[in-house]
């Protein structure tokens, strides 16, 4: 079983560990909400950063995911660290 770092604040760069069928493994979202007061169980609002990409011109029109905090996991704490890991060779 691999150990994966659940989100902890908003802002994060997370992951699904396992995606659904029409799900995109390697899609990234965004912590929306503030996670101080959740618990792992807890449903909380994420975008996905593709979708954000597509909606530039106004954010507000991206679609929010409903998923719980327990089903993902930390790949950057936050969106510049996730644009800095382009660049790791």
């Amino acid at each position: 079983m691999q150990n994966y770092t659940l989100p902890t604040k908003q802002g994060q760069i997370c992951k699904i560990i396992h995606p659904l069928p029409d799900d995109k493994p390697e899609e990234s979202y965004i912590v929306l909400d503030d996670l101080i007061t959740y618990d792992d169980n807890a449903v909380i609002h994420v975008v996905s950063i593709t979708n954000l990409q597509r909606n530039i011109e106004n954010p507000k029109l991206a679609p929010v995911r409903l998923t719980k905090k327990s089903d993902l996991y930390v790949v950057a704490e936050n969106l510049e660290s996730f644009v800095d890991s382009w660049n790791v060779k």
